[in-house]
């Protein structure tokens, strides 16, 4: 299958930066894929997400996406149709005062007729579940509601990816499951998923994990073949799942397990089928 997203040889350094934020970075990411990006605070995880759609360019190498790169300025907009944006702190993504109205001013900037902005806002509210938000105030929601209503003004573009940066971290569990569950809906339809995340129980619902460290990819791979590395995730500064972490205490107290439990489910499994052999 081709590539949907490229990287080839990208690096990329602020302004006044003293060190790259990402060096010689090379991946291809193809469709319907859910790719978790995890590293410790100043690895890169987020440089690369803005990447993706344009909104920083590489210093040196190329971001493909589809055919189209970031390099030139008039296809930016190509991109962004490709490739949307779900960022940590919702508020900063809301610029109308009603729900209705912000989901309305991104298909306004794509030059669509009315009814077809209206269609596309009933169908995608409707698609998240917040069809009885569109005429309340963004900022009078509760933090999972702001998330949703911000995914919903993504999809209403109709992106095939959708980059989440840290978008669970500063939610309640109730707001985070919200979340997770509709990113987990919106993976089903065939949305490629690029989830930026600190939660290592999150990371996990990806088929593939990008480890980054001092902006490089240092491990890619499926989570299980990734979180088996326990020792070298842990030194580099990344926390282990629940079930992994668990896992590795019982290995110091003489109970070792066959697989790499990813989940609590697989632990609780794993040890039943241990203790009922006996």
């Amino acid at each position: 299958m081709s590539a949907l997203v490229t990287l080839e040889n990208v690096t990329y350094q602020y302004e006044n930066a003293k060190r790259y934020a990402l060096q010689d970075v090379n991946v291809a990411i193809t469709a319907n894929e859910w790719v978790s990006v995890i590293g410790r605070n100043g690895s890169g995880k987020s440089t690369f997400g803005r990447l993706l759609n344009g909104i920083v360019v590489p210093t040196h190498g190329t971001v493909k996406v589809s055919e189209f790169s970031t390099h030139n300025e008039n296809e930016i907009w190509d991109i962004r149709k490709i490739v949307g944006m779900v960022f940590q702190n919702p508020d900063h993504q809301f610029v109308a005062t009603t729900v209705r109205d912000d989901l309305a001013f991104g298909l306004e900037n794509l030059g669509l007729a009315r009814e077809v902005m209206e269609g596309r806002i009933t169908k995608y509210a409707s698609l998240i579940g917040i069809t009885p938000l569109l005429e309340a105030e963004p900022h009078r929601l509760s933090g999972g509601q702001k998330q949703r209503v911000a995914i919903a003004g993504v999809m209403a573009m109709e992106p095939q990816v959708i980059v989440f940066d840290e978008s669970t971290s500063m939610l309640d569990p109730i707001g985070r499951k919200e979340v997770i569950d509709t990113m987990q809906m919106l993976h089903q339809r065939g949305v490629t998923i690029i989830s930026i995340t600190h939660d290592m129980d999150e990371a996990v619902l990806g088929s593939r994990i990008l480890l980054f460290n001092e902006g490089k990819i240092v491990v890619d791979g499926h989570p299980e073949e990734v979180f088996s590395q326990k020792d070298v995730v842990t030194e580099l500064g990344v926390s282990l799942p629940f079930s992994v972490e668990l896992q590795k205490l019982l290995e110091k107290h003489g109970i070792s397990l066959s697989e790499t439990c990813l989940t609590q489910e697989e632990l609780i499994g794993e040890l039943w089928t241990l203790y009922s052999a006996k």
